[in-house]
Formats: C-alpha cells, sequence, structure tokens
C-alpha cells in the first residue's frame, strides 16, 4: 500500500446539523473514521478554518517541531504544548458524523443547520464556512498560479 492509497480529497458541501453534527463523506472515513481526530482553530490564507486532523498529521506535525533548527528546548517544548491545548479529540460516530462543539464553530464561522465546505488536504481536511471557502480559492488559486508555471499541473 503506497502513501497514497488512503488520502482525504475533493471538496464537499454539507449542511450541520441542528446539534453542529456534519457527516464525512464515507471515501474519507477509511483514513478519518480509524481512530481518534483532532479538531484544531487554525487559519488557511489568513481565513479562519476548523482543521481535522488525523493522527498521522498530528504525529507529522509533532515531528516537524522536533527536526526545527535553532530554537531552544523551551521554545520546543512550548510550540508542542502549544499544538496539544489547541487541539481537541473526537472520532466518528458510527453514521460517519463528527461532532463540532459549539465553542469550535465559531471560529470559522459555522452555525447549526448552516452549509459547510470540507476541503481533503491529503492527510487531513479543513472545515470552513462556503463564503470562507470562495475567497480561500481566489487566493489559493493565484498563489498555485505562480508556483505552476514551472510545474504545469494544472
Amino acid at each position: 500500500m503506497t502513501e497514497y492509497d488512503h488520502t482525504l480529497e475533493g471538496v464537499f458541501e454539507h449542511k450541520l446539523d441542528p446539534k453542529c453534527r456534519v457527516s464525512v463523506p464515507s471515501d474519507w472515513r477509511v483514513l478519518a473514521g480509524s481512530g481518534v481526530l483532532r479538531l484544531l482553530k487554525a487559519n488557511n490564507y489568513k481565513l479562519p478554518v476548523l482543521r481535522v486532523l488525523t493522527e498521522q498529521e498530528f504525529a507529522t506535525m509533532l515531528q516537524e517541531i522536533e527536526n526545527l533548527e535553532g530554537i531552544t528546548l523551551a521554545q520546543r517544548r512550548a510550540l508542542r504544548g502549544k499544538l496539544f491545548s489547541s487541539c481537541q479529540k473526537t472520532k466518528l460516530n458510527p453514521q460517519g458524523k463528527l461532532l463540532i462543539p459549539k465553542a469550535l464553530c465559531s471560529h470559522p464561522s459555522l452555525e447549526p443547520d448552516g452549509q459547510v465546505t470540507l476541503v481533503g488536504r491529503g492527510a487531513y481536511f479543513e472545515i470552513v464556512s462556503p463564503d470562507n471557502y470562495e475567497e480561500m480559492q481566489v487566493r489559493e488559486e493565484a498563489e498555485i498560479a505562480e508556483l505552476n508555471v514551472d510545474l504545469d499541473i494544472f
């Protein structure tokens, strides 16, 4: 099995239910539903998102902190502490729904019974409001256009 056999790919429009739960696409449940997930308030292109980290992605972030050069042990400890304190553990329920605590919904401007966009990013996915996703796409396309000059993929 290659590293890319099970990845979180694509963009999906969903609706939060009244209890702030969202259905995770069935293709994603193989990776996302196999263990602990962590919810992390973050920003992408300076727009608020709720990042849903798999165990693999969380471990990768911790390893990136360990591999940072030129920082003190205290700074490394502070970064690890910030990552742990900023995350909230969760799991998918048996129906494949992810509960988003109401306190975390306010960061990416999500509302119970409101629309959300789920954006696959490989080993994690982001939950973002549809309006912010549109703006995020504009900013992402501008950045990718420059990078794509050499790659010619998109």
